[in-house]
């Protein structure tokens, strides 16, 4: 059986390649090989393994004839334990009480006062949309310490170690208030170091389309992400994100065979320079979805392709910011804005 710790498991389920297949019920785990009744989703493995996932979220590997569980990849229950649907819309399950998922929202940070300000604390804070923020570095490494910094600096009882993010005054207008995102190095046994908010209020299925469009400005560094699309339910958090390579802008997605997509226009990044990135999504699991990027409203990328990672996927996260960087950066980032139907 392969030791799949979490880290090794999620290096494998990036580099995999899946394919779709529709089937009927058994029990994988009764069968010399794995079954493919009600499957979901076939893994080929850079070493030629295969996995497996199933309508229930348990993924199986394939290995020596044998079939053998490996980890729970979703909860076969996430959508009925988060959500509420009803007449008037879809609900995320808080409590007792009900807040709605928003697909079309805009932010300018114009409106607040202090960085704390943005993040929605309780159910009545329906006029917000940023629910958490993540500030890894070698200050806080691990899950475990990024998420108790958030919290205690959520709670006024901390501060930033060496991440940070700030609300500041745009170095080219100084009525404009915008958002800046600082992230230090990531020492030699970190993957990547991280600054960015997230929203987990939106719901995007399968089929549905996504506009996304925000200005940005890198002062220094270059990261290597700046916005992600994922699913928080699935192990990994599995979607597409848009990314720098050659201080172009191009996409990935964070699941699969990692597909990429080049950015082959003369279009390139210029540091101390605000740029508008645009994006369009049709989301699909099959090569059926679209995929769209411009550059201060000039095309850069425009091709269909899988971006979704299941036919069940719901894509319920936006992360901006410094969301994967490589080495010392600083963003900043302002007038963003989301929403089901072309802008």
């Amino acid at each position: 059986m392969m030791g799949f710790n979490y880290y090794t498991m999620r290096y494998l389920l990036l580099m995999i390649i899946i394919f779709m297949v529709g089937c009927k019920n058994n029990d994988p785990s009764l069968l010399s090989t794995c079954s493919t009744e009600e499957l979901l989703a076939r893994f080929i493995t850079t070493n030629g393994e295969e996995a497996f996932i199933y309508k229930d979220g348990k993924l199986y590997s394939s290995t020596n004839g044998t079939c053998n569980f490996e980890l729970q990849y979703f909860d076969s229950n996430f959508m009925v334990s988060n959500y509420l649907t009803n007449s008037d819309g879809t609900f995320l399950l808080m409590g007792d009480d009900l807040f709605p998922t928003k697909n079309n929202y805009t932010e300018d940070f114009e409106d607040s006062s202090s960085f704390k300000d943005l993040f929605i604390s309780n159910p009545s804070d329906t006029s917000l949309y940023w629910t958490n923020f993540t500030l890894q570095s070698p200050g806080a490494p691990e899950v475990s310490d990024y998420v108790a910094l958030s919290q205690c600096i959520l709670g006024g009882t901390c501060s930033f170690i060496d991440n940070k993010i700030e609300l500041t005054t745009d170095p080219e207008d100084a009525l404009n208030t915008v958002l800046k995102f600082t992230s230090v190095p990531p020492t030699a046994d970190m993957v990547t170091s991280k600054s960015s908010i997230s929203s987990t209020i939106n719901f995007y299925t399968k089929n549905s389309e996504v506009w996304f469009e925000a200005d940005y400005l890198i002062e220094s560094g270059m990261p290597f992400s700046i916005v992600d699309f994922e699913n928080s339910y699935f192990f990994g958090h599995p979607g597409p994100r848009v990314v720098i390579r050659n201080n172009k802008l191009e996409f990935e997605n964070k699941f699969g065979n990692k597909l990429n997509l080049n950015n082959n226009s003369g279009i390139s990044i210029t540091k101390n320079q605000w740029f508008t990135l645009k994006v369009h999504l049709k989301y699909s699991n099959s090569k059926e979805g679209i995929i769209e990027l411009w550059q201060d409203g000039k095309p850069i990328i425009s091709t269909a392709g899988i971006n979704l990672p299941t036919s069940n996927s719901i894509q319920n996260i936006l992360e901006v910011g410094a969301t994967a960087s490589p080495e010392g950066c600083v963003l900043l980032f302002d007038n963003m804005r989301i929403s089901q139907t072309e802008f």
